[in-house]
């Protein structure tokens, strides 16, 4: 029987919270899981939640298929829709599901649902579309996506950004975008390819601070808006105000509707702050609030006050001023490392005023992430996620692209390619600069080419950890503003290597090849570990550190529907899982 978009987004959204329950062990004392047979079994004072599952993975994911059933005493049921599962796991199980968690995990099915009609329907216009230009309807979405580059008709970095179609691949609350109407994820979401305008406002100098790593004090009217500078020269002058007295700020169309004009009604109103004509169009990134810039080499990282995924997306005041000076400091190593980038933030600003208010004024510029040679650039998330131009997923497409099949020796290889591509420069930023990057699978790009050939790019230093001694041995001058950038030990700075790279990229391509009868799991992380291992230089700070934290019998993972349901977004909540890079006894 074919399921109904929002039968696939109701089932999926029941697995995941299934999933993340037993992984973050949220069921309370008492409760008994077995895994036998084909079959998973959560069992609590009589009554039993039992799903099919073809496998578990590393990190206690299970591949789970089917409905659920719920049993008490001779009875059993189907569970059939979300609602039905949440009132189960309260009355049955004594789990206590905050309502505000409840509105989310109803609204990420939604956004489910509307991204696989989506999904749906690009697929059908592009097949259809195929046949009537006469294409090959088998046509590789590599061999597609060069032949549409080629043709100045596509950008294959920001078309990947629509594919991840199941965002953060565990999270329930992947596509939670409150309080966002149907009509406004359709609008602003990144699977619906969209193009958004942003909005140019004007604010006064003395309202704003700015920081700039180009040597151009005027950056932003000579390099973002070099094409609009005369007409705001115009719109202020005919206004009789001078547009040396103003800086700009970019501002996402939601957030001017829906916040700006609200809480800077006074700034508007005594032209502290203005609003222009002028608007430049984007799409979103994977980020979603991210924007990148259509015809001009520049992504806007925004503040929209919309809960994605678990946080509210703003932009702190700290970030503003951290991301330019950390992006610039950071460039010696591309010379070591010439296969990872990391994407240079020029400009930040954020408006002069309490902190709470001013992340809602704020953005960062980055300069759009390029990587040199030949080759299709997509977002990493996008690899394991099916394209709608052959029906596979993209690192399938890939490996038949590279070498016309599928089988244990190409997944080996692609494997062993992209963890000694990946891992050793990370691991060389924490010895060298006591620096993690947030290198998931969201702020991470590849450009794969011909011969199994890659090179990656890191955007986006919001999320990195720092140990700041480490930092300052190297570069003695810097400065970090956020707070809650800096690590308390070097150890966190390790967990956020551990948990964007081991857990969220290996994690999840091994999960995805793990499907092939011919791969064993254990095989693929033994590659992982010996790669990771060989990475650690011993002549250089943290080696021991490293080794003890990278290969401990097990490894700390965010619990994030925990974290939900306790309210603590800011403050990371853990669980320790096995971790697949120990060696054993």
């Amino acid at each position: 029987m074919i399921q109904t978009t929002i039968q696939r987004a109701d089932i999926n959204m029941q697995h995941r919270v299934l999933n993340a329950m037993i992984k973050e062990n949220i069921f309370p004392e008492g409760t008994r899981i077995d895994h036998y047979d084909g079959h998973l079994d959560v069992q609590f004072k009589g009554r039993v939640l039992s799903v099919q599952v073809t496998g578990e993975a590393a990190f206690k994911r299970y591949t789970m298929n089917g409905p659920l059933a719920f049993q008490i005493r001779n009875q059993e049921v189907i569970v059939q829709t979300l609602e039905q599962l949440l009132k189960i796991l309260e009355e049955e199980f004594e789990v206590t599901i905050p309502e505000r968690l409840e509105q989310e995990l109803i609204h990420s099915r939604r956004g489910f649902d509307l991204t696989y009609a989506q999904m749906d329907q690009r697929r059908k216009l592009i097949h259809d579309s195929m046949k009537f230009s006469r294409m090959p309807v088998s046509l590789n979405y590599f061999a597609w996506m060069q032949h549409m580059s080629a043709l100045d008709e596509m950008n294959d970095l920001l078309y990947s950004e629509s594919l991840a179609v199941e965002g953060h691949p565990t999270h329930p609350l992947s596509k939670t975008k409150l309080p966002l109407s149907n009509e406004e994820v359709e609008r602003y979401a990144p699977e619906f390819e969209k193009v958004i305008p942003l909005k140019v406002m004007l604010i006064r100098k003395e309202d704003a601070i700015a920081t700039s790593a180009s040597l151009d004090p005027d950056f932003m009217l000579n390099e973002v808006l070099r094409d609009e500078k005369q007409r705001l020269k115009h719109f202020v002058k005919a206004l009789n105000l001078k547009l040396e007295d103003y800086d700009v700020v970019i501002v996402h169309p939601w957030q001017y509707e829906h916040v700006i004009i609200d809480r800077f009604k006074d700034w508007i109103q005594e032209r502290r702050l203005i609003p222009t004509p002028i608007t430049l169009p984007s799409k979103a990134t994977l980020s979603f609030r991210t924007m990148a810039l259509l015809n001009r080499p520049f992504h806007i990282k925004l503040p929209v006050e919309v809960q994605a995924t678990s946080a509210v997306r703003t932009v702190s005041s700290v970030t503003t001023k951290d991301g330019p000076k950390l992006s610039y400091e950071l460039q010696d190593m591309l010379h070591l490392y010439p296969q990872l980038k990391i994407a240079k933030e020029p400009y930040g600003l954020h408006a002069d005023v309490e902190a709470d208010k001013a992340r809602q004024l704020a953005y960062i510029v980055r300069e759009k992430p390029f990587i040199d040679g030949e080759g299709v650039t997509v977002v990493t998330a996008s690899l394991v996620n099916p394209n709608p131009i052959d029906d596979h997923t993209i690192v399938d497409s890939y490996l038949e692209w590279v070498d016309n099949e599928i089988s244990k020796n190409t997944i080996k290889q692609f494997i062993t390619v992209y963890a000694h591509t990946l891992i050793p420069p990370l691991i060389a930023y924490i010895q060298d600069y006591g620096i993690a990057l947030e290198a998931h699978m969201q702020n991470t790009i590849v450009k794969l080419g011909k011969d199994y050939r890659m090179a990656f790019a890191v955007r986006d230093l919001g999320g990195s950890r720092i140990d700041l001694p480490s930092l300052q041995e190297k570069l003695p001058n810097v400065e970090v503003e956020n707070q809650s950038l800096i690590a308390d030990q070097i150890e966190d700075v390790i967990a956020k290597f551990q948990h964007a790279v081991i857990q969220n990229q290996m994690g999840e391509l091994t999960y995805h090849f793990q499907q092939y009868e011919c791969i064993d799991e254990n095989e693929m992380f033994e590659i992982i570990r010996h790669i990771t291992l060989n990475a650690i230089d011993p002549n250089k700070p943290h080696a021991d550190i490293l080794k003890k934290v990278l290969f401990a019998k097990t490894m700390k993972v965010k619990s994030l529907m925990r974290m939900r349901m306790e309210g603590k977004v800011k403050k990371y909540v853990n669980t320790e899982v096995a971790n697949p890079l120990w060696e054993g006894e």
